[in-house]
């Protein structure tokens, strides 16, 4: 006997609030030529932590953090964040943070400390941090951040002093250690002066390990960043690259692409795949997909909603064998259900509407019963 649809449900919004599994959502900043990182963090104990949230910009005017951050905090359920880290001044990584600390309650604000002024934006995220209410905290290199007992969160860099002349160097690199899976999430960290030396203190026995299954490539996929000593050392099996569509930098560079091709590694990217995530169970690392789990749902599908940098539709196909019909419901994880059709022809277009507005960014459920009597459930994302 197939579960019921309540159980379904029940056990699909479980998997971001339960024990298991470690999710990371890696989120498309692309807008016009605006690039940057964000990605947000969702703890087997079902914590939430930002780390860089894109950018804000004026011309055009676009906000990452309240078009593409905020939305997807909103339709997981997210009220406040336990942490947000905001890895260095750049724009790109700390503008859309402004919105998020503006909006909803952090606990604990991580910034890298850099002493040597900033621009308007820098200094309006710092006022956002105070008007907050957050604690603030400046992670320097041995330094461990509590994220969870079930999480191990080091830090690697930076170390003082910094250098005045480049601030992507003063990145706060972080890795996430789950059980026996670890990702290395690295700002926009240069090889010169930041890789570097990271890979000195490594082999002097000040940092124990930097491997990683999953890496966050440094600078966008930048020649400046990701040397081979570097990939040797972290040893990834997953690229992850948090880049604009229309930068205007050739981001990522064909240098890098082509060193991570060399070592199969696979490469996810948001200027190409839009907004992602990757799950772990502790053992192994999905990729938009939850973890399999005895008696939980099965894993996604091929079906998924992957806009770069935008969409308007979703594309929903069937068997149309002997002629069937099909209808089509679709949750999000609140349970609410935002489409119930009937349709034929083995597809359907939904152009997101929901009847009360636009379905929003996150994980949704699609039931498909056709008129022969198949019933299956598919998982996906809606990022936009």
């Amino acid at each position: 006997m197939k579960p019921s649809l309540t159980l379904i449900l029940v056990l699909m919004a479980g998997y971001l609030f339960s024990d298991d599994p470690l999710i990371v959502f890696f989120i498309d900043p692309t807008y016009a030529e605006y690039s940057g990182d964000a990605m947000l963090v969702c703890t087997p104990g079902g914590r939430h932590y930002v780390i860089d949230a894109g950018d804000r910009g004026y011309d055009p005017l676009w906000d990452c953090g309240e078009e593409r951050v905020l939305p997807l905090l909103d339709s997981l359920g997210v009220t406040y964040l336990d942490g947000a880290v905001g890895t260095h001044p750049h724009s790109d990584h700390i503008g859309g943070l402004i919105s998020v600390y503006e909006t909803i309650p952090v606990v604990t604000a991580y910034d890298s400390g850099w002493p040597y002024g900033g621009s308007w934006t820098y200094e309006t995220y710092l006022q956002s941090i105070l008007n907050n209410g957050s604690d603030l905290v400046i992670p320097r290199r041995g330094d461990s951040l509590d994220w969870g007992p079930e999480l191990t969160v080091e830090v690697l860099h930076p170390v003082d002093p910094m250098s005045p002349s480049n601030m992507n160097n003063s990145s706060i690199v972080l890795r996430l250690t789950y059980e026996e899976v670890s990702f290395l999430f690295t700002g926009d960290l240069e090889t010169n002066g930041g890789e570097d030396i990271i890979l000195a203190a490594l082999s002097a026995g000040i940092i124990e390990d930097i491997s990683a299954d999953v890496l966050k490539v440094g600078h966008h996929g930048s020649f400046t960043s990701t040397c081979t000593q570097w990939l040797n050392k972290v040893n990834p099996s997953i690229a992850a690259i948090c880049v604009g569509a229309g930068n205007p930098y050739g981001h990522p560079h064909s240098e890098v692409v082509n060193r991570l091709n060399g070592r199969n590694i696979t490469i996810y990217r948001t200027d190409l795949d839009g907004t992602f995530y990757l799950s772990s169970d502790g053992d192994d690392v999905y990729c938009n997909t939850m973890p399999p789990d005895n008696g939980g749902p099965d894993p996604v599908n091929t079906f998924a909603v992957y806009p770069s940098p935008a969409t308007t539709q979703a594309t929903f196909s069937w068997n149309t064998d002997d002629g069937q019909n099909c209808g089509i419901t679709v949750y999000n994880l609140n349970g609410e259900k935002v489409l119930d059709v009937q349709a034929s022809g083995g597809v359907y277009i939904w152009n997101l509407s929901t009847g009360a507005g636009v379905a929003s960014p996150g994980l949704y459920a699609a039931i498909f019963r056709t008129s022969g009597g198949e019933a299956f459930t598919e998982y996906f994302t809606i990022s936009r």
